[in-house]
């Protein structure tokens, strides 16, 4: 047993043999030192004269005054780790409201795997804060998350370490990650945390334009350079001067384009299209990719020369499959905007609801758990969120996409082209057009997308526009 821990555990239904705090004072003992309290005043006190390791509270303890006690444990102290703990079937849905003041959210029963892995976090999270050096990283810290970040276990701390360590210098960083987890928001995490945060932050997706179009969007053009071109445009480059510039899915950028934005990372000069000057430029560099450029550069579709100039720093970032301990906290991020100045009846959440999203295969990482929880609270209709929205909602999916599957179904082989084409097609009309979607859902780029649209002579339109669609 490690006594390296101290926990404060508030109990105000302190009988003895009761659960679960019997359960989580005996497995909390395996783990280091418990001091008990059972009201939040002997709570406030405790905490004034002594630091603990986490402070642990029972769901059971939230009533109508529980926001301002919050609160003021966090005005005492911003990095304290609070937990909350719950060893009923469902838990009041007003935890979602203290999402950003919380360390996490725990089942206790008699497999003491959950509290085991938050006990680690709680390791590497008091490490991590302890390594801070500067005001602006520690100003992001909270411990429940960094920055606009939600989540604190091990993987992800792992990232904001490199972040802060990155963030310091000038190098350029090469971010590989899923679609939907969070690449942009790396991107900004490092410009926030540099030199460099009152100077602008630019950002544009190379697979999100087409490619007669970025290379005017990165380096500008002048008045007269083509058709429809009436006055001068600063490109993304000029735009970014003295900040930093974020090239989201690099690995969609035109073997052409490659070449220039390699010369312009070795002697620092755009030239914008119909112009025969060049401009300096002083851009701190970060770009992303979902691909392997490897891979890429095998194929002969990347520049091996160009991935060594980027690939200086490279930054992984985990999927959500990879940091399952962090989903309490999202499910309860995204339920606070949800659930927000609506009317809604959505009163407990149930733990089922967090087990069923274990196990699902989210291939769109955070993004795709929050349209998932938005459909599911979309679809409820009674008091307590549970797993049951989202079996409707795979009920709904399989129903639409019944004809789609009827002919695999026949023990006939199909030509590829043919499947392809019924794949592009349910995907465009399940989402109404939107291509940057569909690119996301499909894993391929926007470019890919208007040729098998074009390909097949099928009839959408880009709705990405319209929607507001972000594509980091």
């Amino acid at each position: 047993m490690s006594s390296s821990h101290e926990f404060l555990l508030l109990n105000p239904h302190r009988r003895k043999g009761s659960q679960p705090e019997k359960l989580i004072l005996d497995q909390l003992k395996r783990h280091g030192e418990v001091t008990q309290t059972s009201d939040w005043v002997s709570l406030f006190n405790y905490i004034s004269i002594h630091a603990y390791s986490a402070i642990f509270i029972s769901c059971g303890t939230f009533g109508e005054e529980h926001h301002t006690w919050i609160k003021d444990l966090r005005r005492i102290n911003p990095h304290q780790p609070i937990i909350l703990y719950s060893g009923e079937q469902e838990f009041d849905a007003r935890i979602a409201n203290e999402t950003s003041k919380l360390f996490g959210v725990v089942r206790i029963d008699e497999d003491e795997n959950a509290l085991h892995a938050m006990i680690d976090q709680l390791a590497k999270y008091t490490e991590f804060s302890n390594s801070l050096k500067s005001k602006t990283s520690k100003k992001l810290l909270r411990p429940g998350g960094f920055g606009e970040f939600v989540g604190n276990s091990v993987p992800m701390l792992d990232v904001y370490r490199q972040l802060t360590r990155v963030a310091a210098s000038e190098y350029t960083v090469l971010i590989q990650g899923e679609s939907g987890s969070g690449k942009e928001l790396v991107a900004k995490t490092i410009h926030q945390l540099s030199e460099r945060r009152d100077k602008p932050f630019v950002s544009i997706n190379c697979a999100a334009i087409p490619e007669n179009l970025l290379e005017s969007e990165l380096f500008g053009f002048e008045k007269g350079a083509f058709t429809g071109a009436n006055q001068d445009k600063a490109g993304k480059f000029e735009l970014a001067n003295n900040g930093t510039l974020f090239l989201d899915e690099i690995g969609d950028m035109p073997l052409e384009l490659q070449v220039k934005l390699l010369r312009v990372l070795e002697d620092g000069k755009i030239q914008p299209l119909g112009s025969v000057k060049e401009k300096s430029v002083n851009i701190r560099l970060v770009t992303a990719t979902h691909k392997n450029l490897p891979e890429q550069i095998a194929k002969g579709l990347f520049r091996e020369d160009l991935h060594y100039r980027l690939n200086v720093i490279p930054l992984k970032l985990p999927p959500l499959r990879d940091r399952l301990t962090d989903l309490t906290l999202l499910v309860l991020f995204y339920l606070e905007k949800l659930l927000r100045g609506e009317d809604q009846s959505i009163g407990k959440i149930s733990w089922d609801l967090i087990e069923s999203l274990s196990g699902m295969d989210l291939h769109g990482n955070v993004r795709e758990l929050e349209n998932m929880l938005t459909r599911s609270v979309f679809q409820s209709d009674g008091e307590v969120l549970s797993h049951s929205s989202l079996m409707q909602e795979d009920t709904a999916e399989l129903a639409t996409s019944s004809d789609a599957a009827l002919a695999t179904e026949q023990n006939t082989i199909r030509p590829l082209w043919e499947i392809e084409k019924e794949a592009l097609q349910f995907t465009l009309t399940k989402l109404n057009g939107n291509i940057s979607q569909a690119a996301s859902q499909l894993q391929i780029s926007r470019t890919a997308i208007y040729r098998k649209i074009k390909k097949y002579d099928l009839n959408f339109s880009d709705n990405s526009e319209t929607s507001g669609e972000n594509n980091a």
